[in-house]
């Protein structure tokens, strides 16, 4: 995750155009790993509810991120950068909040 912010933040301040691709893939597996702690959620008995919101997220995180470059173009494009970022944490917090709830429910 902290790999994931420095790359993202590298990229807004324009110091690290060529490292697009690694920050897409580090995202992707970002979201892989919320998928699966999302199932060992479920699995060991976790909150339904939370296990859905953390695979919704899961999509509309890349989905965003794809599309980001070409919403709201300009001079108010660091708004959609700060929902960008904001979501990134989301899905940190949510991977962190379900690993809890994994370690609670098989302890």
């Amino acid at each position: 995750g902290v790999a994931q912010i420095l790359l993202g933040l590298l990229l807004w301040i324009g110091r690290a155009g060529n490292l697009v691709t690694p920050h897409m893939v580090n995202g992707f597996l970002i979201v892989a790993l919320l998928w699966v702690f999302a199932i060992l959620a479920l699995i060991a008995g976790a909150g339904v509810p939370l296990v859905v919101f953390a695979l919704a997220w899961g999509l509309a995180l890349p989905a965003f991120g794809l599309a980001h470059a070409a919403v709201l173009p300009g001079p108010w494009h660091w708004a959609i950068r700060v929902a960008h970022l904001l979501m990134g944490f989301v899905a940190l917090g949510m991977s962190d909040r379900l690993a809890s709830a994994i370690l609670r429910r098989t302890a």
